[in-house]
């Protein structure tokens, strides 16, 4: 059975956008639960400015301009968080540098990292690289990527995405954690398909056996499950891709918990391809959980 943390900390990127608001909304009611610390990091880069209009620029001056203006924004969310969650303890910090490294900072395993869903996804994303992105192929711990105002409250469900990694494993029990700490049901849902179309009894039987194995990983993580928490947990096989069949089982209100990494060599490449794709589309939060070994 689990337990609730209460040693960690629950880390936000706050800018002053919509999305970075309900991602201090969704930080603070999950630090509330876990009955963690939150902290509420904005982070602060100096302006560049080129050409004509450098001209008589000052830099330092516009920098702290900008510095006691996010001063300003953080702390009046801060008293927002304090009001509406009294016994939370909460915390504001002004970073200078990177939202992402600022993020990670001292964060440590027991930690959770949340941030409000980027503008930027598809090939963009991939060049540019979002602060999710970085986050999920660097942080220290599990990564929240928060949506929408649907995203304010308790889940109405845990949905975690299984491969049959140890990564996946390690999903499992994160998520199987949470469902017990919210008291809601924990649902697994495995994607599977057969790459050949069965034209012959020899890949109708190859396709079947493929079922099979696909099969034997849900129900093993299911035990997996059922071994870690008190909470009903039910399986989904799905034909179908991972990314199609994960966002086809999640419903609003729902959290999606995905593994950072899935099997090795390419299965591994595919399945980061899996959670950069449900990161773009998802309409839930969606927790990435790294690798212990990471």
């Amino acid at each position: 059975m689990s337990s609730t943390l209460t040693n960690s900390t629950v880390i936000v990127g706050y800018s002053g956008s919509a999305t970075s608001e309900e991602a201090v909304a969704w930080a603070a009611s999950e630090a509330s639960v876990r009955g963690a610390a939150l902290r509420i990091v904005t982070c602060v880069e100096m302006p560049v400015v080129s050409g004509e209009a450098a001209l008589g620029w000052n830099s330092g001056a516009a920098y702290e301009a900008i510095r006691e203006a996010s001063a300003a924004t953080s702390a009046a969310m801060s008293a927002r968080v304090a009001t509406e969650h009294p016994l939370l303890h909460v915390s504001a910090d002004v970073v200078p540098g990177g939202t992402s490294g600022a993020l990670m900072g001292d964060a440590t395993a027991n930690d959770l990292i949340v941030v409000g869903a980027s503008g930027t996804d598809g090939v963009a994303a991939f060049f540019l690289g979002t602060i999710p992105r970085q986050l999920v192929h660097n942080s220290p711990c599990p990564v929240v990527v928060v949506r929408g105002a649907a995203s304010r409250g308790a889940p109405d469900r845990i949905v975690v995405g299984i491969d049959g990694s140890t990564t996946s494993d390690e999903a499992v029990v994160w998520a199987a954690d949470e469902a017990d700490r919210h008291k809601v049901d924990l649902v697994l849902v495995h994607g599977w398909s057969y790459a050949y179309a069965p034209v012959d009894a020899h890949a109708t039987e190859a396709a079947d056996i493929a079922r099979v194995d696909a099969d034997n990983i849900l129900v093993r993580s299911v035990e997996i499950a059922r071994e870690r928490a008190g909470c009903t947990v039910t399986g989904q096989l799905v034909e179908s891709s991972p990314v199609d069949a994960l966002l086809e089982s999640v419903q609003d209100g729902d959290l999606l918990v995905l593994g950072s990494h899935g099997r090795g060599g390419i299965r591994a490449r595919l399945l980061g391809s899996t959670v950069n794709s449900v990161l773009d589309s998802a309409a839930v939060p969606v927790v990435v959980v790294r690798p212990a070994a990471d």
